[in-house]
């Protein structure tokens, strides 16, 4: 071979080579922008516009035409809207679903103002300021009653806030400077009247409003209470769940996150009653150790007195509580 010849080679094995590493990068860069493309949610491609037949559809912004192949909810400068073949349904109420999840829908638009739980297609769904999850799928959040106060929105209704934000999830009793309010799903319920609870004990409510002042006996959801000073003494109700095995229980965690487990493994999320470790026995609410607790609680041998959340076993003499009910106590049990 001439060393012409072997140039030659050389020029054009060093042209193959770039060649090959310029397709490669090319091939390479054309996937990652292919998938970049992929990534963009196709409701960022379109909007909500008013065509001139006067109703309201999706357009593609690329080419300014009707997308008559979505399906899904759309949205404008005016909001998210349910969208049926590329045309907005102004009647559609319920739950449904685009590239970021599932919504609220209401005559059409998503509500973003709604929190509440709501059953669509025998479904049970948890809205929370629009956005949809399925009850099941849902985390509820705990929370203690006394770190939560109760006062009027800017929208003119009493709601419990945690800090600055709606407890949501909460349902039970919470205070503020002029007493003790009846919660559900975190909004105060003006006609409540009747006997309710919160990780303090049982209290009387009337109008939505513990009434301190109340003595006697009542009768609330089918049960006999004796009311003193608003909190409920004695009743035909347990008070606690039966529907765990108590002595089948753990309490294990740290700090003030001590939960309630099952022989699974599980938390016991909607278990109130008493629950034992190598530390001692525990009160618990809706799975976890209350270390607020103080007074006596209903366990399944009976009264018990608790102090921060701890069941009192080295404790026998007399105990008035707040609300003036004088018990017996031997070895933190209530006698009598």
């Amino acid at each position: 071979m001439t060393k012409v010849t072997q140039k030659l080679w050389a020029v054009l094995l060093a042209a193959l080579m770039v060649v090959t590493v310029f397709g490669a990068f090319a091939l390479t860069t054309g996937a990652t922008n292919a998938s970049a493309a992929s990534k963009t949610p196709i409701e960022e491609t379109m909007v909500v516009k008013k065509a001139k037949d006067g109703n309201w559809y999706t357009f593609n912004k690329s080419n300014n035409k009707i997308n008559t192949k979505y399906t899904g909810i759309a949205k404008n400068s005016n909001g998210w809207w349910r969208v049926v073949k590329g045309k907005v349904n102004f009647k559609a109420t319920g739950v449904f679903s685009n590239s970021y999840g599932n919504w609220w829908v209401e005559n059409g638009k998503v509500n973003f103002d709604k929190n509440d739980t709501v059953t669509y297609n025998k479904q049970t769904w948890v809205i929370r300021d629009g956005k949809a999850t399925l009850e099941k799928n849902y985390k509820y959040k705990q929370y203690d009653c006394n770190a939560l106060t109760v006062k009027q929105a800017p929208d003119g209704n009493w709601y419990a806030f945690d800090g600055n934000q709606i407890a949501w999830d909460y349902t039970g009793i919470a205070p503020n400077g002029n007493g003790w309010w009846r919660i559900v799903r975190g909004r105060l319920d003006w006609n409540a009247t009747g006997v309710y609870s919160n990780n303090n004990g049982q209290y009387y409510v009337e109008k939505g409003k513990v009434n301190f002042a109340k003595y006697g006996v009542v009768n609330s959801n089918g049960k006999v209470y004796t009311i003193a000073g608003g909190a409920v003494v004695t009743s035909t109700d347990t008070g606690y769940s039966t529907n765990y095995d108590s002595s089948k229980l753990t309490v294990k965690g740290s700090g003030q996150n001590w939960y309630a487990y099952t022989e699974k493994g599980k938390v016991a999320s909607d278990y109130t009653g008493f629950a034992s470790n190598a530390n001692g026995t525990w009160r618990i609410v809706n799975g976890k150790v209350d270390f607020n607790a103080n007074g006596v609680f209903p366990g399944d041998k009976g009264l018990y007195k608790v102090t921060n959340g701890k069941v009192d076993f080295g404790y026998t003499g007399p105990f008035a509580t707040e609300a003036g009910a004088v018990y017996t106590i031997v070895n933190g049990l209530v006698q009598g």
